[in-house]
């Protein structure tokens, strides 16, 4: 399923129209487009952080990323706006101080739901991730109806700990879906009702290329994407990889390449807002972190 080299490709992808499949996945090109964000260490909206974490676009397109310490911890939590321009590299600018949230934990993945069990807006974290940092528990950061950060809450998942979450609102015949990854397997649940139990195993062993590390997921109406990265036992000319799946956990496409450009661009989440899909690239070695549409 080739998705997104054009407007057409990519709104195919949001309306569920099947495409010609692809070339096995040593075969892949370059997906990572054009950027759309660039974000220096020294952004104050990353206030010392090193480490790009979870990505989730939210209300309005707005986005929330979350930045980190690394094996430190410290997590925070910031939030993007467009500025109105075109489609660029300064496409968002900073809206505000970014908010220490040390209760996201690690803070892997976030997923949105706009009206969290009838409560209004919501970001979902996974406090954890797959294996340095495992935790059952997601935390869930309320919204203003503008997209402001507020109060949060713990949940503890029944399924254990996960380190990819999402949630899509068109999913299910528009009734909304959560879906979740631990390890190897492909967990969902329906939109409504707690997330405390509900949960349905649907695929116990997802397609993986090498020893790649568990990053964020993103889902739409038909399709979840699974994002892994390089990490330091990958080759110098390794690339991250996506994998995009129905919501049965079949496969879908398994070669979605992005660069790690000798270890450098590790891709750490996926997002999208209407028919763009966006990924975001922690730089190692001081390079700016990075927002950029996937492409075909």
């Amino acid at each position: 399923m080739k998705k997104s080299s054009s407007v057409a490709s990519v709104l195919a992808i949001s309306v569920g129209i099947a495409l010609a499949t692809t070339a096995p996945a040593d075969a892949a090109t370059d997906r990572s487009g054009a950027e759309r964000l660039n974000i220096p260490n020294s952004s104050a909206c990353r206030a010392g952080r090193t480490v790009l974490e979870g990505m989730v676009a939210g209300p309005g397109g707005q986005l929330y990323i979350i930045f980190s310490k690394g094996s430190a911890g410290e997590p925070v939590l910031s939030r993007w706006t467009r500025d109105g321009s075109t489609w660029d590299g300064a496409s968002w600018v900073c809206s505000g101080a970014p908010v220490s949230m040390p209760e996201l934990g690690h803070g892997n993945d976030l997923a949105y739901n706009a009206n969290y069990l009838g409560q209004g807006p919501a970001l979902i974290a996974t406090q954890g991730s797959q294996s340095a940092f495992p935790s059952d528990d997601v935390t869930i950061v309320h919204l203003s109806s503008g997209g402001a950060i507020g109060a949060t809450e713990v949940v503890d998942l029944p399924i254990g700990n996960i380190s990819g979450l999402c949630y899509s609102a068109t999913a299910a015949g528009g009734a909304g879906k959560y879906a979740a990854r631990r390890l190897g397997s492909l967990w969902t649940h329906p939109g409504s009702g707690s997330l405390t139990s509900g949960w349905t195993l649907v695929e116990s062993s997802l397609t993986s290329h090498d020893n790649r590390s568990d990053q964020g997921i993103d889902c739409s109406e038909n399709y979840i994407w699974n994002t892994k990265s390089i990490n330091d036992s990958t080759p110098e000319t390794g690339w991250n990889w996506i994998y995009q799946y129905n919501w049965s956990g079949g496969d879908v496409e398994t070669d979605i390449g992005i660069p790690g450009n000798n270890l450098t661009d590790e891709i750490e989440d996926v997002t999208h807002i209407g028919g763009d899909f966006f990924v975001a690239i922690n730089r190692n070695g001081g390079s700016p972190d990075s927002v950029k549409v996937l492409t075909e």
